[in-house]
């Protein structure tokens, strides 16, 4: 059955989009929860997307029943990558399909317009889900693995020291720029790095704002970061699995300071303030393939594998493209 397309009505979108995204992680039994909040800080500051083109909703007796988006990046490893960003009713695998295919045509047309080059498509897809197999059918190869991983409780937390001359204090204000960019510094050797904007930075603010600081542990050596991990929690995690769970995430070393213990500090740290507030768990998402490690450290602190995402790609021809 055809559902009818739309444009993005902005803000109004945003609950009902939501509320699919949280649909599925309901289904599938794990994610994170999203907030409207969280959507609107997205959505305030998209960035090479143009919202009254790019960004198509399915709509079906007046309620949103599936949305797609495109976007593009220049990403470190020399690809521009435009993204199939696609979310659809569980119930509605035709409207999935509907939407997929409206958002590889107009990446295809964005792409057309641009300076040719090393370009290619990009999409998501959960290991063994349907769309993994949708993909693989249109010429789509995996390109990166992604695990979602969580320490199911919070005792025995191992004590991991911070090297001598470092120590992490409560984040003020003055701090947050330099947060910022110690962050952007520290990742620039990771996959699928892109240069940060001040779009980027305005939506660090917002949501430093949004989500408060009292959970991060950032690690400083004089009035250098040289580590940290900005934790955070939605509510809704709660109500989706029954337990207080938080999100031990945006961990980064810089990269003089790697291989001391400061990573396995602050999150150690972390683990601990967590427990004392009464949180159950902590998640995280990461690269496999991580150049630092961070896959085997977090295995070490006792996180465990409960998802996989695949990156998948397929090379945008001249021909494909126009």
């Amino acid at each position: 059955m055809n559902v009818p397309l739309r444009g993005y009505r902005g803000a109004a979108d945003l609950p009902g989009m939501a509320a699919l995204r949280n649909a599925r992680i309901k289904r599938d039994g794990q994610g994170e929860f999203t907030t409207v909040a969280s959507m609107t800080e997205q959505y305030t500051h998209l960035q090479r997307c143009d919202a009254e083109t790019d960004i198509a909703i399915a709509e079906d007796a007046g309620h949103i029943v599936g949305y797609a988006r495109t976007m593009w990046d220049d990403v470190a490893e020399g690809f521009r990558d435009y993204w199939l960003i696609v979310e659809a009713d569980v119930t509605r695998p035709d409207v999935e399909t509907t939407l997929i295919d409206w958002c590889e045509q107009r990446a295809l047309a964005i792409a057309a317009d641009h300076p040719a080059g090393n370009q290619r498509i990009v999409a998501e897809a959960a290991d063994g889900g349907e769309r993994q197999h949708w993909l693989v059918e249109r010429g789509f190869g995996p390109l990166r693995y992604f695990a979602t991983m969580i320490r199911s409780d919070l005792d025995d937390v191992p004590e991991r020291p911070l090297p001598e001359g470092v120590a992490i204090r409560a984040v003020t204000d003055d701090d947050l720029r330099p947060i910022w960019e110690a962050d952007a510094e520290a990742t620039r050797d990771h996959y699928g790095y892109v240069e940060p904007t001040d779009a980027d930075w305005a939506m660090f603010l917002d949501s430093a704002a949004e989500r408060g600081t009292s959970l991060w542990q950032v690690a400083w050596a004089g009035t250098e970061v040289v580590g940290q991990v900005r934790t955070y929690f939605n509510e809704g995690d709660a109500e989706l699995f029954g337990r207080r769970r938080a999100w031990t995430e945006e961990i980064s070393t810089h990269r003089e300071w790697r291989g001391r213990g400061v990573a396995s500090a602050v999150i150690c740290a972390s683990l601990r303030q967590l427990r004392a507030l009464g949180f159950d768990e902590a998640a995280l998402g990461v690269d496999t393939e991580n150049p630092t490690g961070a896959f085997r450290l977090y295995e070490s602190l006792g996180y465990r594998v409960v998802a996989t995402e695949v990156l998948y790609q397929r090379p945008i021809s001249a021909e494909l493209a126009r």
